[in-house]
């Protein structure tokens, strides 16, 4: 199906579908190319009319997704935070021993944990604040001599 010589010259309207042809002949005025090129792109613009919509919403989209990892990962530390509180209520430690020493991440690390830290803390109560030299006096097998070298030096001869 071509374009004929009669319907260019009679001004006769030019199927898009044949702009090709259209191109190829010289005979056929500007301005029908003209109409032929603002009907694709209006039709090409159609087809994308609700681009700015479906972007926006996909970076909705985005946002939520990002919002509920955020949640989640807040709920994963609420958890384990509560976890950890729990167990060290259950073996007497301190908040700031629970903070510092349990760092385990199922219940199951955890008790042991809590457990050993208890154990310790109760064999340090047992045996007390412990010094183990304490009082002791040391007497060394010099110990006449210095004394005798330090009555010297000072004039005080016993």
């Amino acid at each position: 199906m071509g374009v004929t010589s009669e319907a260019v010259t009679a001004g006769a309207e030019v199927a898009p579908e044949n702009a090709d042809q259209v191109k190829e002949n010289p005979l056929v005025p500007q301005a029908d190319v003209d109409r032929i090129v603002k009907e694709r792109v209006a039709r090409e613009r159609a087809k994308y009319s609700d681009y700015d919509e479906l972007k926006a919403k996909a970076a909705g989209s985005q946002t939520l997704e990002e919002r509920l990892a955020s949640l989640e990962g807040e709920l994963t530390t609420a958890k384990a935070t509560a976890l950890r509180s729990d167990i060290a209520a259950k073996h007497g430690l301190s908040a700031e021993d629970r903070d510092l020493f349990l760092t385990g991440t199922d219940e199951s690390t955890l008790n042991a944990q809590a457990q050993r830290l208890a154990e310790r803390e109760a064999d340090r109560k047992k045996q007390g604040n412990v010094a183990p030299r304490e009082g002791a006096s040391y007497n060394s097998g010099t110990d006449s001599e210095e004394r005798a070298f330090a009555a010297d030096l000072f004039g005080r001869n016993t």
